[in-house]
């Protein structure tokens, strides 16, 4: 993983970027109504939760096209749950985290999460849980980021380090693959397994405004043994900005994983 496993200062890093979370996230929500459409059609939806809500654009959402449902939305960070309660527009919100959800099993008929999951170093465990709260022939579907994103990013740095000659490795933890990811959701029990992916190009003034980007979200609990230093980091962004670059500015990949899978 990009991230280790959510400890108290994942916690806190997304609860103080919950105000702005919407702001720099309009990717996620396109993402996230890409994600919607797939659900519209469905015919048993009468309790869906949806895992990793953040501010609860996307619960929001689900409430608005199935308003006779029970809609749940859970969050383990207390600043996002904050933000949802402002924005409460009939859910249910429950802040708890998605290793040990806090529902009986046989619960839900459908299981929604949208690039929440990728932060999560046990996904079989995640899906497992998932597995078990869904009702038969429950379905469950997500997006998350895989291995190839911020590829550019962790290319830049290991080829400043290897031309400055350093023995020893810099440890970064990359993302799960699709691969991984297909065989941990297998793995958990479910059926009819359709995962698949999308590469996306985002734009940024440089590398730094990348890794910018990343603590803004509050995504920037970067492994704590992958410290490479400012003269390393400043190497790395001259080598990005004239490797990765365009008429538009710096790009780097998104990987999206779009999963669907039967209970």
């Amino acid at each position: 993983m990009i991230l280790r496993f959510i400890d108290e200062k994942i916690r806190k890093s997304f609860s103080d970027a919950a105000l702005e979370y919407d702001v720099l996230t309009s990717l996620h929500k396109e993402i996230g109504r890409e994600l919607l459409k797939k659900c519209l059609n469905k015919d048993c939806t009468e309790k869906i939760l949806d895992i990793g809500m953040g501010t609860g654009w996307l619960t929001g959402k689900l409430k608005f096209y199935f308003p006779e449902s029970k809609v749940v939305g859970i969050d383990f960070s207390p600043g996002m749950i904050a933000q949802a309660k402002k924005n409460n527009e009939g859910y249910v919100i429950i802040q708890a985290d998605a290793n040990t959800l806090p529902f009986k099993n046989q619960q839900f008929d459908i299981v929604i999460s949208n690039l929440a999951l990728q932060w999560i170093k046990d996904l079989k465990k995640v899906f497992a849980e998932v597995h078990a709260k869904l009702n038969d022939d429950g379905l469950f579907h997500f997006t998350m980021f895989g291995h190839n994103t911020f590829k550019e990013l962790f290319l830049s740095i290991e080829r400043v380090k290897s031309e400055e000659g350093r023995s020893k490795p810099i440890e970064i933890h990359r993302l799960a693959s699709l691969k991984n990811i297909e065989d941990a959701i297998k793995q958990a029990g479910f059926e009819d397994v359709n995962v698949d992916y999308e590469l996306i190009k985002v734009r940024f003034p440089d590398m730094l405004g990348l890794v910018k980007w990343i603590k803004d979200i509050g995504a920037n609990n970067l492994d704590r043994n992958f410290f490479i230093g400012k003269e390393l980091l400043q190497k790395a962004n001259a080598y990005y900005n004239q490797t990765f670059v365009d008429r538009l500015g710096v790009h780097a990949t998104l990987e999206v994983i779009w999963g669907q899978a039967r209970k």
